[in-house]
Parts: structure tokens; sequence; C-alpha cells
């Protein structure tokens, strides 16, 4: 079973790129994690055309929240006028017809930034996702790691083109 997660990072990400969990590249995070039986390509294929298919959102950062079950995970709200929440049922939809359960999903979905050590967004700052990625929850260098398994450009914009998947594991 592979374990994924769908995100819109505010900077571009390349496919094959890694990072410690420590280290996660700031992110809305569209589609929590997930995992699957269907092979990485399905899942890459549903959520390219659902990426081809959708615009570069800009939105604003909101006011400041606490998340996690103790309330302790620092965040930034993002105003979503829609565009974010429509994209997430793309998404989730476009997942289904792959045949993938994306799992038990949260009803009361906020799109937000974690506060980060290496940075953050800050209330009232402009929030620009023209890219949506898929990420490898479990890749084979460990536990504390993360692999982009493929990066695309909303609506094909011209932001780093992510190569051919291909399954090296």
């Amino acid at each position: 079973m592979t374990h994924f997660v769908v995100v819109l990072p505010l900077s571009p990400l390349a496919a094959d790129e890694s990072f410690t969990v420590a280290g996660w590249p700031l992110h809305v995070t569209l589609v929590e994690p997930f995992a699957t039986e269907q092979p990485k390509e399905v899942v890459a294929a549903a959520l390219s055309r659902v990426a081809f298919g959708a615009r570069t959102i800009s939105s604003t950062a909101g006011e400041s929240a606490m998340f996690g079950r103790r309330h302790d995970v620092p965040v930034t709200l993002i105003r979503d006028g829609g565009e974010i929440s429509a994209l997430r049922a793309e998404a989730l939809a476009a997942l289904a017809a792959a045949e993938i359960d994306a799992g038990r999903l949260r009803t009361d979905f906020r799109p937000h930034v974690t506060v980060k050590r290496h940075g953050g967004v800050n209330p009232g700052e402009r929030v620009v996702l023209g890219q949506l990625a898929l990420i490898d929850m479990r890749p084979p260098t460990g536990a504390h790691h993360r692999r982009v398994l493929g990066a695309w450009p909303l609506g094909g914009a011209t932001l780093t083109r992510s190569p051919p998947l291909t399954t090296r594991d």
C-alpha cells in the first residue's frame, strides 16, 4: 500500500525532489494523507488531468489559528473564495473515478499554511497557488522523508514541468 498526500505548493516543486518532514516546503494541503493499492501512475494520471483543467489560484493569507489535536500547530488560514474547495472537490472526484479511496476526509476543510521553522505566510500576504503536487509520504529513503512523485502547473501554465512518472523503488 502506498501513502500519498496532494498539495498546492507555494513555490514550485519538481518530480523526484525529496525533503525531510521538518523541511516540508510551504504548501496548502488539498487532499489529506491517504493510502491506496492503486499504482502511483494511476494516482498521478488522475491528478495531472485535474491540474491541467484548473487555473492558478490567487488568494490572501487570513488570520492565524492553532490546529492539531492539542491545538499546538500554528497555521495561517488561506482565504478561499471557493476556488480551493472546488479544486479539492475535483481532485477527490478524479481519485474516486480512478477507484482510489481517499479514506476519511475532513468535513471542515480549512485551507491553511502551517508555520514552519523556515517560514510561513503573514496575514494579508498574497498567496499564489499555481501547481498541484503528489507527494509520497513513505518513500524508500525512510519515514522522516517525503518525495515528490509528480508536480503539474495548474491550467498547463509554464512552471516546473514534471518528467514522466517512472516506477523507481
